[in-house]
């Protein structure tokens, strides 16, 4: 129960510090150190799905539910903690973006090693959400991918 609370304050704060910072403009230098990861998060997912479409045909077998669930929510946090770490380094000289950003990162970091072993995440959230865990997930990558794309078309 207390998990789910978390990661619905860790999806506040990502959404919350993703609209703040539409507000300020990223500066050329933090652009060009910004880009790299930039590209890397949204090559990721893809990356990401061939790799679980090859473990899940050939190597792993039964509590396919679970672990599809808990695959996306692991890296849907991980993803949010990298877009964390972008603000980071693009609004460095905005206080409360720094904080914001600094506590969803790690927030987002230490869930995501607490959830990764599969046992843990079942008793910890699946055993308790059941049908609405891959819904968690999903949200997180969604969101992620609307304020990125926002955030896109806003810089230009």
């Amino acid at each position: 129960m207390i998990t789910l609370f978390l990661l619905i304050a860790l999806y506040m704060l990502f959404v919350y510090v993703g609209v703040k910072v539409l507000a300020f403009e990223v500066g050329e230098r933090s652009r060009k150190a910004s880009k790299i990861l930039d590209v890397i998060l949204l090559i990721a997912p893809l990356i990401a799905s061939l790799v679980f479409t090859i473990l899940f045909v050939f190597v792993l077998e039964g509590r396919f539910y679970q672990r599809l669930s808990h695959a996306i929510l692991v890296f849907a946090l991980w993803l949010c903690a990298a877009r964390f770490y972008w603000y980071l380094i693009s609004f460095f000289k905005e206080k409360k973006i720094l904080v914001l950003s600094l506590i969803g990162m790690i927030g987002c970091v230490v869930t995501a090693i607490v959830l990764t072993p599969l046992d843990r995440y079942v008793d910890l959230l699946h055993s308790f959400t059941r049908a609405a865990s891959i819904s968690v997930g999903d949200s997180f990558v969604i969101t992620f991918y609307v304020l990125a794309f926002i955030q896109a078309k806003c810089k230009k």
